[in-house]
This record gives structure tokens, C-alpha cells and sequence, in this order.
């Protein structure tokens, strides 16, 4: 494939002059002709020709990503500018938080995103690494906007990580995952934050039966609050704590908790101590 030119013209020099300088992450026509002066059709036609050499990437109607000199006018897709300027109801969530809030060393391949069933993906986003996780009991309770590499984004704070991927582990990279991210926030996390969240959420007391029960393997001590939340009730159905279909159904019982251990605890402490 042919390489974009990367002369400039008069104009499209002193546009990233501008954005050099003030190092900005992104920008928008708006933001262009007030600072700038420009008509409309010339902050677009320059616009579109920085696009086109390399310069800026298109994220969202009328918002470009910015390209900084020293990678040559060429980097990755950027998803967390995407983010920053997606007017949809989402947060970073599952794995991807983690990762951010140093709960996990393992990074996903794109960005789990948690959306309502519905939400659709912009069609400028199609080569940039985001991945839609549709949950039908949609709730950002729990997530946090804030800066992140430079944009404003919603992520999942730690005790929302604990509940989501308590619940659907198989988001977070399974048992195992979850095992990494539960040892590492236990002793960061407010465990009344996680059970409040955990009352909002439909699947919240098989997250907390199946934390207390990994808590107990890792022969980590179980906070007081989780292990009053996360004992079984009178009648209450065994919980398994690995996928049935990954692991089968044989295993020890946690009692108090219900859960069956249906792999090996020393496998599950040694992914954790590696």
C-alpha cells in the first residue's frame, strides 16, 4: 500500500502546530474554527486532507484522534479516544479494568466495553480494538469517569470488577482470571462497596458465594462482611466454582458456602503465584 503524503500545506501545518503545541489528544471542528478562525468548510477540507496523510483519525462525527510527530503521523487505533466521545451509556469493564486498575498483567486484545442490549457500534469504529459486551441487566453503578492515557472515560472501579467478574467469570479469563484479580484486590477493595453493589446486581450473590469460596482456596482470609453475605441459605443450590462444562462437576464442598471446587486448588494458587 502506498504511503500518505506527509508535506504539509500552509494550513494544515499551522493545524498541527496547534495540536502539537498544546499536545491535545483529540479535536473537534468547533474547537478548530473558535481557536483558529476558520469557516466550516475549511476547518473540514483541512481536516480531512490530515486524515488522509496520517495525521489525525477519525473517532466520532466530527471529532479526529491526533497523531504525535515523534510516531511518524501513524500509531494504533486509539479506543480510549473513541471512548471519550461515544455519547452511548457504557464503562471499560471485566478484564480490561483490571488491567487498568493493576489487578491482572493480562491485557486484552481490545477494550471490554459493557453496553445495554441495543447499543450499536459507531461505523468509525471499525478498525479500532473495542469489544461490546451486551448485558441485558445494564447498570453503571460502580463506574467511574475519569482520566485515562489522557481521555475521559467511564471504567469499572476495583469493587465493580470483583462483582461482574464474580458473576461471569468467563469475561474475566475464567476461574483462573478471577483468582489473580481476588488475590490482588482483596486486602484494596471496600468489601461494603462490593456487597452494595452486589444488591444491585442480578447475578451479586453468586458473585460473592463464588469470591468467598476462590478466597478460601487461595487460603486467603475471607473479610468479615463478604463471609456473613456469601453463606448459603437454607435449600440453597450448589454453585460451582469453575464452568461445569470446562471442568465437570466433581470436587470438594465448601459448605458454608455451597460451592463446589470442581478443579484443582493447586493449580488455582500456582496461576496466582506465577
Amino acid at each position: 500500500m502506498e504511503t500518505p503524503a506527509r508535506t504539509l500545506s500552509r494550513r494544515e501545518a499551522e493545524l498541527v502546530s496547534w495540536l502539537e503545541a498544546e499536545r491535545r489528544p483529540s479535536v473537534s471542528f468547533p474547537e478548530i474554527r473558535q481557536t483558529l478562525g476558520w469557516s466550516n468548510s475549511v476547518a473540514r477540507n483541512t481536516v480531512s486532507r490530515l486524515a488522509k496523510k496520517g495525521w489525525l483519525r477519525r473517532t466520532a462525527q466530527g471529532r479526529y484522534e491526533t497523531v504525535l510527530a515523534e510516531t511518524g503521523g501513524w500509531s494504533v487505533p486509539n479506543p480510549w479516544a473513541a471512548l471519550s466521545t461515544w455519547e452511548q451509556r457504557y464503562y471499560v469493564g471485566f478484564k480490561s479494568a483490571a488491567y487498568e486498575h493493576g489487578l491482572t498483567p493480562d491485557r486484552p486484545g481490545s477494550v471490554q466495553t459493557c453496553v445495554p442490549t441495543g447499543a450499536k457500534r459507531p461505523q468509525a469504529w471499525d478498525d479500532i480494538p473495542i469489544l461490546l459486551i451486551y448485558l441485558p441487566k445494564f447498570d453503571w453503578g460502580g463506574a467511574e469517569s475519569g482520566k485515562l492515557h489522557g481521555f475521559e472515560v467511564r471504567v469499572a472501579s476495583p469493587e465493580k470488577v470483583l462483582v461482574d467478574g464474580g458473576g461471569l467469570p468467563g469475561r474475566i479469563g475464567g476461574v483462573l482470571g478471577l483468582a489473580r484479580v481476588a488475590d490482588r484486590a482483596a486486602h484494596r477493595v471496600d468489601w461494603e462497596t462490593v456487597l452494595h453493589l452486589a444488591m444491585t446486581s442480578s447475578r451479586g450473590r453468586v458473585s460473592l458465594r463464588r469470591l468467598a469460596a476462590l478466597l478460601e482456596v487461595l487460603e486467603c482470609e475471607v473479610p468479615e462482611p463478604l463471609a456473613q453475605a456469601a453463606t448459603a441459605r437454607s435449600g440453597e443450590s450448589p454453585l460451582f466454582l469453575g464452568e461445569r462444562r470446562t471442568h465437570g462437576a466433581q470436587g470438594e464442598r465448601l459448605r458454608r458456602w455451597q460451592v463446589v471446587v470442581n478443579l484443582d486448588p493447586a493449580v488455582i494458587r500456582e496461576e496466582v503465584g506465577r
